[in-house]
């Protein structure tokens, strides 16, 4: 009777503090939810949940097929506030699931202080709560490989219980988890590498074959909107720190060196897995240690395979798309930490010490960082920049986009103010604010023809710069045209990742 009533006293501890750690996440992913402006990406996410159901599926289908399903989520939950903090909201509430999938996975791996641990570290994390506050799908897909993980180890380690609820479950979530975002395809490859380190007659793969094979089936459709999706929507990857390293690696070195080089890698990794299977001492050693394996390969495979894409085929290495490899490096982290802390194994005094202060600065490490976040969110202001427009403006006025495309975000905010809608017009392309805002988010051709042709009947541009590094020609061909018909430079004003130049005519006060 002791026993049980301290393991309900101990059961409700755990409870207790598992609460305690996903309030503190939602806590921390709904301060200071709208205050900062939505960004570009954020803006399209918008204009997809509000725009008509063709023009939706149409967008979706030949351009923006990544995220569809948290698209679709969010045409249903602008039910709820189509203002920044009700956008993200939903991102809030996909967060926390995603940190209480992760403690139960941790627990299942490497026991409750680990899972506690775990779950204090990511709640903290900077990336986890930017993920939270975002108009993305970031957060629902971790929730959703997050529960793929815990299926994928649920049907390994009790095999007998359930099976054809665990595997058809870790089917349905593996499949949303890639039409969420594309790299949560990975996941289930560092799955099916993990289960090189356990021995056949661990191994269900009655189950496993047809789960797999399902999995495939329903990814196909998948992959072909990637196939007939325009690509260039990933090419300003190749303007980031990582993307120029790996530019200068594919312009330094032959491509068909790359590709021998990631096809001898790729068969040298599986010789050798093929010797380690044949080694009986090795394959038990790492049948004990599978949960630190598994949670290795979930770590580094989608790692290593987007940097052997980024080698071979295009510069793909941002950290945004890595979203996948937040939980396991949290799991892993909180597993070192409590098993370096334990005082019922054998650890020294000041390895238990070092392990501690460690944990402890990560935690305050995490925790600067995301109030540093706080202060600096969100890395374009375009609500103030459509503000000083709108308000800075003259009836008649126009306003040119060097980047057609971040017509989105000024779209979504003037289209809030009627009355600067009414007062400023586009200038080129021409279209009218709120005809189809989408429409944008493909390539534009601008020549400085039609732009010195638009502008002639605008005395006043708003010439609005914004991620012109990727765009050179346009802003050479939109400056170009604004010269040609008389105008000048009168005032410039910078925002967040934003910038407007106020072009008057000659002649003009």
């Amino acid at each position: 009777m002791g026993e049980e009533l301290e393991s309900e006293g101990g059961r409700t501890k755990w409870r207790l503090a598992v609460g305690g750690e996903l309030i503190l996440g939602g806590v921390l992913g709904t301060i200071f939810l709208g205050s900062h402006s939505l960004w570009l990406d954020e803006s399209v996410s918008s204009s997809l949940a509000t725009a008509p159901w063709h023009r939706f599926t149409e967008v979706v289908a030949h351009r923006e097929p990544n995220m569809a399903l948290y698209y679709l989520f969010l045409r249903g939950w602008v039910f709820f506030g189509h203002g920044e903090a009700a956008l993200r909201s939903l991102s809030v509430i996909a967060a926390v699931g995603a940190l209480a999938v992760v403690i139960m996975v941790t627990r299942d791996l490497f026991g409750q202080k680990a899972a506690l641990i775990c779950g204090l570290l990511l709640a903290v994390d900077p990336l986890f709560v930017e993920f939270a506050q975002d108009v993305r799908g970031y957060s629902l897909c971790l929730v959703l490989v997050s529960a793929s993980s815990f299926l994928f180890i649920r049907g390994i380690q009790k095999p007998l219980s359930q099976p054809w609820v665990t595997w058809t479950g870790y089917t349905l979530v593996t499949v949303l988890a890639a039409y969420t975002n594309f790299w949560a395809a990975l996941v289930p490859l560092s799955h099916a590498v993990s289960l090189a380190f356990l021995p056949n007659r661990s191994i269900p793969w009655r189950k496993l074959a047809p789960t797999w094979g399902a999995v495939l089936v329903l990814l196909v459709p998948l992959a072909l909107l990637i196939r007939a999706t325009d690509s260039s929507g990933v090419d300003w990857a190749a303007g980031s720190s990582a993307g120029h390293i790996l530019t200068r690696i594919r312009d330094a070195v032959p491509h068909v060196l790359l590709d021998l080089g990631a096809v001898v890698l790729m068969v040298g990794l599986f010789v050798v897995v093929l010797l380690v299977r044949r080694h009986q001492t090795l394959l038990a050693a790492f049948e004990r240690n599978w949960a630190w394996l598994f949670a290795l390969c979930w770590l580094g495979v989608p790692l290593a395979a987007v940097i052997l894409l980024s080698v071979v085929y295009k510069p793909l290495l941002v950290i945004r798309y890595l979203m996948v490899c937040v939980p396991p490096a949290a799991i892993l982290v909180g597993a070192i930490v409590a098993r370096a802390t334990d005082s019922s194994l054998p650890v020294g005094r000041l390895k238990r010490l070092a392990a501690t202060i460690g944990g402890v600065m990560i935690l305050g490490a995490s925790s600067i960082a995301t109030v540093m976040w706080y202060n600096s969110a969100g890395s374009q202001d375009w609500r103030s920049t459509v503000a000083y427009v709108g308000n800075a403006s003259r009836p008649g006025d126009g306003v040119l986009f060097v980047a057609p495309y971040v017509r989105i975000p000024f779209e979504w905010y003037v289209g809030q103010e009627p009355p600067w809608s009414a007062k400023v017009h586009p200038v080129y392309p021409s279209l009218t604010w709120g005809v189809d805002p989408l429409r944008f988010d493909l390539y534009v051709s601008v020549s400085e023809r039609a732009v010195a042709q638009a502008a002639l009947r605008y005395q006043r541009v708003w010439l609005v710069l914004c991620d012109q590094k990727y765009t050179p020609q346009q802003l050479h061909a939109v400056t170009a045209g604004l010269h040609r018909d008389g105008f000048g430079v009168t005032h410039t004003k910078s925002f967040k990742g934003v910038e407007v130049v106020e072009e008057v005519r000659s002649g003009v006060q």
